[in-house]
């Protein structure tokens, strides 16, 4: 397997283990903020002992802000998603939902190619999601969506739009480790935020029951994002985000782990949304 593919799906897995733990969390803001904090820091130290922060021009600097920004509305809604509904389902959707974003999107302005299998991954993600979306209801229930949702669909769009941020960047000559450095700076005061309401003690309180956990997520997603950014600099936007999103299958592997109750029919959509992953990046 060549390199740029291996690195994604490696990514894919370091990906939904790190949402995995943030999902058996209480307070899922504060740990995200702590992970997000500590992912910082990471990235600060291999930039320290590997080289230094490169900034090649202002325009790869306001696509970092620009990606940390998309980045901190994910991990708001993020944080929202997991809370409201299973790791398998809102996992799903997020990262099946994003990936047909940025496939309309690279196709029609960034002059991505497609073919007959990758419009057949399309139709398969979005049948995926739609019959995920379905899965429970009961005949009384007509709404199209369930609200508890809605945080996984605005996720979706926000994955999207640092994917494609990232990737403009990249093509600029970003430097992966500064590029997230920035990005994860920004983001913070979105978390910070989020903790608005007693702040240090919810930090405190999580750092005593999850701190070895917050460490392992902090290490999970550092890796997880700079294995992204080096695979998403030698691929194609959509390719990469496709590949990627095999982290769907391993989400519902951790899913059954966290002992979350998912019926046959999300299972069986979550497949779904996997094999679309699959022709997508054919």
């Amino acid at each position: 397997m060549a390199t740029g593919p291996l690195l994604l799906i490696g990514s894919a897995f370091l990906h939904a283990g790190w949402n995995a733990l943030a999902k058996s969390s209480q307070d899922k803001e504060s740990f995200l903020f702590l992970t997000i904090l500590l992912s910082g820091l990471f990235t600060f130290m291999t930039v320290l002992v590997f080289g230094q922060l490169e900034f090649p021009n202002n325009t790869v600097v306001a696509l970092g802000f620009l990606s940390g920004i998309f980045e901190g509305l994910y991990f708001l809604t993020l944080a929202k998603a997991l809370r409201t509904t299973s790791l398998g389902k809102s996992y799903s959707i997020m990262r099946g939902g994003a990936m047909i974003v940025v496939w309309m999107i690279s196709t029609v302005f960034l002059q991505e190619r497609a073919a007959f299998l990758q419009y057949l991954g399309a139709f398969t993600i979005l049948a995926g999601i739609f019959t995920m979306n379905m899965a429970g209801r009961t005949k009384e229930d007509h709404a199209l969506f369930k609200t508890e949702d809605i945080w996984s669909y605005l996720s979706a769009v926000f994955i999207a739009g640092y994917h494609l941020t990232y990737h403009q960047a990249l093509e600029r000559g970003a430097e992966p480790r500064t590029l997230f450095f920035i990005a994860m700076v920004v983001s913070l005061p979105f978390l910070f935020w989020s903790i608005r309401k007693s702040p240090f003690a919810r930090i405190r309180d999580t750092v005593k029951t999850k701190g070895w956990t917050v460490v392992a997520t902090g290490a999970g997603a550092t890796a997880s994002f700079l294995i992204f950014l080096y695979g998403l600099k030698i691929s194609a936007p959509g390719f990469a985000i496709s590949l990627r999103n095999t982290s769907i299958f391993f989400a519902v592997i951790f899913s059954y782990f966290l002992k979350e109750s998912l019926t046959r029919k999300q299972i069986l959509s979550a497949c779904a949304i996997g094999l679309g992953a699959f022709l997508l990046s054919l």
